[in-house]
């Protein structure tokens, strides 16, 4: 393929991916900590104008190839997630580390984390973009992670350089002239961009962006919002344990199946 097409589908990407953080930037001066859920709404709808734009809902994400195998998986994930999440409210209540939550706050919670964060990034981000870049950066790998599948090189490209990198963006605001960027950004930077690589991945396989929602989901949800009852290192523990889980009993099947 010649270097145009692909030249034309990282201006455009990029320029939606521009817009989301300039719109986001701009709330944030103006609304402060409650910013995000109207930037996560404006990149739900930056995701579906682009999609729309190519007029193939289906090849952009929306509809996957197979409905039952995204919800079977999906449900196992959730069972895995939530699993390993009991065990380790139990272990923060052995330890007297459980705090008592308000259920509204939970829900909340929920409500934020697997449709303002998961369903809007997985939108955005395996729907358009990768979609998008998919088009034209065809090239093919043939494992990851030790599994034999093959997978496309737009997934690469857009787990590391649009998701996974672009995170450091979230330590900057040049409206109110914020900067901090610490070695825990950097950090969550490497672990975005090999996580927006496992999305991308389960994205092609389903054909659809339910499973990498639902995943994407319930690791923040048990990081953050179960933080909030067994405190943030259990939490973190938890979410290990389960994408540890993840991957030793469920992504190989999930690729081969």
């Amino acid at each position: 393929m010649s270097k145009g097409p692909r030249y034309t589908a990282l201006v455009e990407v990029t320029v939606f991916l521009a817009i989301f953080f300039i719109v986001a930037w701009y709330l944030q001066a103006c609304l402060g900590g409650s910013y995000g859920w109207g930037s996560k709404a404006v990149m739900i709808a930056l995701a579906l104008v682009g999609i729309f734009i190519h007029k193939d809902p289906k090849r952009y994400g929306l509809i996957p190839k197979d409905i039952r195998f995204s919800l079977k998986w999906s449900l196992y994930v959730a069972l895995l997630f939530v699993t390993t999440s009991l065990a380790f409210i139990v272990v923060a209540f052995i330890t007297g580390a459980a705090r008592s939550v308000d259920l509204g706050t939970l829900a909340i919670d929920a409500l934020w984390f697997f449709v303002f964060v998961g369903f809007a990034e997985e939108l955005f981000f395996r729907g358009y973009i990768q979609s998008r870049l998919n088009e034209v950066f065809t090239a093919k790998y043939g494992s990851i992670l030790g599994v034999k599948y093959q997978w496309t090189q737009g997934t690469l490209i857009t787990g590391v350089f649009f998701f996974g990198i672009p995170h450091i963006l979230t330590g900057i605001n040049p409206f109110i002239g914020y900067v901090r960027i610490t070695p825990m950004t950097i950090a969550i930077v490497g672990l975005a961009c090999f996580i927006g690589i496992v999305l991308g991945v389960l994205r092609e396989r389903t054909g659809g962006i339910i499973l990498p929602t639902i995943l994407h989901g319930f690791l923040d949800y048990v990081v953050f919002s179960m933080g909030r009852i067994m405190g943030f290192a259990l939490s973190n523990a938890a979410a290990f344990t389960a994408l540890l889980l993840f991957f030793t009993l469920l992504f190989h099947k999930i690729l081969v199946e």
